[in-house]
């Protein structure tokens, strides 16, 4: 049994992937006829009692819950964050359910930076349904991020992504490119100035990769049946804006251009391009993240903290502004921000007719419009040619780079893990 699911800051249902299992075993606990109701409506009106609960211990006790253990050995685990709830439930140990929960937090991330209401579209939803169902395929250990050693290959892979690089035009001087072979790195080329990529954003590029290979491995859901096939969660040109690590708390924030193509069987290229918003989309966060401990702190009523987290959130506000003028945006929105966070301290501090929670969340809908331009549009690029080209080059390797990609087995494969 396993269930994962996304409440939005209404207790809506924002997102759900689960097993027939659960939803019979959720049906199970009631006794009246259901069958009019949908499964989403039904599974979020049961739970509901529990998020609100969630809620309420976070909000006006500071003691949330970090799991519930059940008599029937079901467990359920939360996670919050920016005040969507992600809760798992499933069988699975405490520990294994933690670490589950903690992956979809980072694919969420990755996937929606801080606008988490992607997740209403379609397109959102199977893309995080598909790397969470890839999240263990990989050949690596969960959970390391792989890279292949071998000197010839390696070698022939680094000269083939510059002159890959020289071939291709791209719009935006810094960017990596990235030859992956199953779920492990083969080679990486970054342009000159390029922040470094950390090893989260390395192994969710991977999780990414054997999303792609799962897809395309499988002739039934691939239309076209050739190496172009379009990956159903992208854009028609196999691209989308992904976030990557960035900042003090190394968290997906930094927006992206991924664009994902195949070289041949277990063999993914990728180019990271970056679109310039990495000041502003660590701003952003850390405005967004002091603004909703600011909220917290209302619902509380505790006045002793909330003179430093103005102080905080003052200065991130005016970093965000700074950012966004140098990113040249409109010079409204920074003024618009600016005159929230004047009303904010106005009417924590003084008597006035707006009210503080009036005001924050008016903050919250200035820094909202600031979030929608981390999801700038993706940049076209060509690929024909640099792929012809990839292919010539890596012709001779290409055997090889498979076997090399099955040499790790993963702890998946234990014969004694499904029975922790």
């Amino acid at each position: 049994m396993k269930a994962t699911l996304i409440f939005d800051s209404l207790n809506n249902l924002l997102f759900s992937k689960w097993d027939e299992t659960f939803i019979q075993r959720m049906k199970s606990l009631i006794e009246q006829d259901n069958t009019e109701i949908g499964d989403k409506l039904f599974v979020s009106q049961l739970l509901s009692p529990i998020i609100t609960s969630q809620r309420v211990m976070a909000a006006q006790f500071g003691n949330t819950y970090s799991s519930i253990q059940c008599k029937d050995d079901t467990t359920i685990v939360f996670d919050e964050w920016l005040d969507y709830v992600i809760v798992i439930i499933s069988h699975d140990t405490v520990d294994n359910a933690h670490r589950e929960i903690l992956d979809c937090k980072s694919f969420v991330q990755h996937v929606c930076g801080q606008n988490i209401n992607l997740l209403q579209s379609a397109v959102y939803q199977e893309w995080l349904s598909v790397l969470l169902d890839c999240r263990t395929k990989g050949d690596s250990i969960p959970g390391a991020s792989g890279m292949i050693g071998e000197s010839g290959a390696t070698a022939t892979a680094l000269s083939a992504l510059k002159t890959v690089a020289k071939e291709t035009k791209i719009s935006y001087p810094h960017y990596h490119l990235m030859l992956y072979v199953g779920d492990k790195l083969l080679a990486l080329y970054s342009s000159r100035g390029s922040e470094d990529l950390t090893s989260p954003d390395l192994i969710l590029m991977s999780i990414q990769c054997i999303a792609a290979q799962e897809y395309w491995a499988h002739p039934n859901s691939n239309e076209h049946g050739n190496k172009s096939s379009h990956l159903p969660w992208l854009s028609q040109e196999n691209s989308a804006i992904v976030n990557i690590c960035a900042g003090s708390t190394c968290s997906p924030c930094a927006p992206y251009s991924m664009h994902v193509a195949e070289v041949a069987p277990r063999i993914v290229f990728i180019i990271l391009v970056d679109m310039d918003m990495r000041d502003v989309g660590i701003t952003a966060q850390l405005s967004n993240q002091i603004l909703s401990n600011l909220r917290r702190l209302l619902l509380q009523r505790n006045l002793e903290l909330l003179p430093n987290t103005l102080d905080s959130l003052e200065a991130s506000v005016k970093k965000t502004t700074d950012a966004l003028r140098k990113n040249k945006a409109n010079s409204s929105l920074c003024t618009r921000l600016t005159s929230r966070m004047l009303e904010l301290r106005k009417s924590c501090t003084t008597t006035t007719p707006l009210t503080p929670e009036t005001t924050a969340t008016a903050m919250h809908t200035a820094l909202e419009t600031v979030i929608e331009l981390l999801k700038p549009d993706i940049p076209s690029i060509k690929l024909e040619q640099p792929m012809a080209d990839l292919r010539t080059i890596l012709a001779p390797y290409v055997e090889f780079l498979r076997v090399k990609a099955m040499r790790y087995f993963s702890l998946g494969s234990y014969p004694f893990q499904n029975q922790l």
